[in-house]
């Protein structure tokens, strides 16, 4: 069940060796769509949705394959997000500490007392995922429950005790790092607590309309607005469709939907930090404040690797791989769907890999 995981592979940035990348250099349209559709037959994949940009000018946007049977492809089509969800809520996360909502350095046992360790946690170390606490997705336990009904309904109590239950913790809070679901589950819950809001409302308040993201919205049950780019998975030893399997059990790390534009839109919002001040930003992108191999680390919700910031969702049958590198203000997102072909799984970020060596061969993503 690997592909249940969230993986993300981060490298420090040097942002004083990264060349500023001219948008008549960016290799031309034509050529793009060849090099994506030579790699959508490579990989084998149903389909690919791709879209790269040069600050706010559209290189080339396009859907290959099919969504279902005899049905192509499309890049208006609504799809799950996967990990590229912790993009948004790390920036709402520092949108909250910048109004005095919420204080990230504040211990979590002021909202939630009888927390393991609350009194030794803050939400800062939950964003950058060094409080301690046991990833759920690791727990056998709650694998075979959703193998058994991918349909079935997860609250955060329920996914939070799957972590806790045995009393222990990874490491001591704040002393290292390792990527745990929980922690932003346990970060959603205490949001919820400050503000009386769901999380629902505080994304439509303070990011989806604001952009006019149209198209983007937070949903934990089955449902996804129409036209919908359907997705496959073998994770349950059959080739089946996954498309509306509940993303419950992710919550915060992967709750929203989306399609193709308003991402692109949101990956120039997000990777220039235009919604934040300065200071917040910074922090935003910042490595967690304990000492970590200065080439690779992860932020607060994504990794940083070779100058660029990323995330790589591979849940309930999609595949994603979403970049933005602020050097070029190149933004180079793509999703793919499984094939009956096993080969085909998980390859939306092998593909992203691709394209950020040939649109910037100095800043490659490895």
């Amino acid at each position: 069940m690997n592909k249940i995981r969230l993986i993300f592979f981060f490298i420090l940035i040097s942002f004083a060796k990264i060349p500023f990348i001219p948008a008549q250099e960016l290799i031309p349209k034509d050529s793009i769509l060849t090099i994506l559709k030579d790699l959508k037959d490579k990989s084998k994949v149903k389909s690919l949705i791709a879209t790269v940009r040069k600050g706010d000018e559209e290189i080339i946007t396009v859907a290959l394959g099919e969504s279902m049977t005899s049905i192509p492809a499309d890049a208006v089509m609504h799809l799950r997000i996967g990990g590229i969800s912790e993009t948004f809520f790390g920036t709402l996360l520092m949108i909250l500490s910048e109004k005095g909502v919420i204080d990230i350095d504040e211990k979590i046992s002021a909202w939630l007392p009888d927390l393991l360790s609350a009194d030794k946690v803050t939400p800062r170390m939950l964003i950058k995922n060094t409080a301690g606490y046991k990833d759920y997705v690791t727990v056998k336990e709650l694998i075979d429950e959703f193998i058994k009904d991918p349909f079935r309904d997860f609250s955060r109590e329920e996914l939070i005790q799957f972590s806790v239950k045995d009393g222990e913790m990874n490491f001591p809070p704040g002393t290292d790092q390792k990527y745990s679901h929980t922690e932003f589950t346990i970060l959603g819950e205490v949001l919820e607590r400050a503000t009386g809001k769901t999380l629902a409302e505080l994304y439509e308040e303070y990011i989806f309309n604001k952009l006019d993201l149209k198209n983007t919205g937070y949903s934990f049950n089955t449902d996804l607005p129409y036209p919908v780019l359907h997705a496959y998975s073998s994770d349950r030893g059959i080739y089946e469709d996954a498309t509306f399997w509940n993303p419950a059990w992710t919550r915060e790390s992967g709750t929203i939907y989306s399609n193709i534009y308003d991402l692109a839109k949101w990956a120039r919002v997000f990777g220039t930090g235009s919604m934040l001040k300065p200071e917040s930003f910074k922090q935003l992108v910042s490595p967690p404040d304990i000492k970590v191999d200065p080439e690779k680390y992860f932020a607060s919700g994504f990794g940083v690797m070779n100058g660029w910031y990323i995330q790589n969702p591979s849940f309930n049958g999609y595949s994603g791989g979403f970049g933005y590198l602020p050097s070029g203000e190149i933004t180079v997102i793509i999703f793919t769907t499984q094939s009956e072909d096993p080969a085909s799984d998980s390859q939306a970020f092998n593909i992203l890999k691709e394209i950020s060596g040939i649109l910037s061969p100095d800043n490659v993503i490895e």
